[in-house]
């Protein structure tokens, strides 16, 4: 099975574009990309379920707008296939998604999250659309104690800066609180290896 998800952070812009930095480059994404990507962000979707997962999410967020949620598959699959080609979405097989998002991980430049209130709004919208009940979902308006250990890696990766941290043959414990601190959407995957881009 084939497994995406988004690379990047994305960037406050002056003139409202949707800005993502990929590494040290800073590109800008147009219309259905802008969807896609975040539909992938902080997630590892099986390619089967990507546009669907999309659509759901953009009906959650425009209710009652067909004009904005009735998405051609067509252009949809342009739209992901242009991500992957610019390094905005990452691609990897693997039969279950726990093994794809070690595989993600291990090749992975991370950096720590810096949340603006929209993007915020945004995570409730997706946690309400993966089930979770409405106190779960309302959290990521407050900060969780973090454990030791999750506190540590978050202060190294921090330190890291803008090149963000490499977790290149992480094994073990390194690599389950990174993948933890990733699920509980507190760092960004920055970059990939070229390998592990389709």
């Amino acid at each position: 099975m084939k497994w995406y998800t988004a690379v990047g952070v994305k960037i406050e812009s002056v003139d409202g574009a949707f800005r993502v930095r990929v590494g040290r480059d800073t590109k800008n994404l147009l219309g259905v990309e802008c969807y896609v990507w975040n539909t992938l962000l902080w997630s590892f979707v099986e390619e089967t379920e990507v546009y669907g997962r999309m659509v759901w999410l953009l009906k959650l967020a425009f209710p009652g707008q067909p004009e904005k949620t009735d998405i051609d598959r067509e252009e949809f699959l342009l739209c992901l296939r242009r991500l992957l080609t610019r390094g905005l979405v990452a691609c990897r097989g693997n039969e279950t998604m726990e093994g794809a998002a070690e595989a993600f991980l291990r090749a992975a430049n991370v950096v720590c999250v810096g949340r603006t209130w929209g993007e915020r709004f945004l995570l409730f919208c997706k946690s309400a659309a993966d089930g979770s009940t409405v106190r779960d979902s309302v959290r990521v308006f407050q900060k969780s104690p973090l454990e030791k250990e999750h506190r540590q890696l978050l202060r190294t990766i921090r330190d890291s800066g803008k090149k963000g941290f490499s977790i290149e043959g992480s094994e073990g414990e390194l690599l389950c609180t990174a993948l933890k601190l990733y699920k509980g959407k507190l760092l960004f995957i920055q970059s990939v290896k070229e390998e592990f881009v389709a």
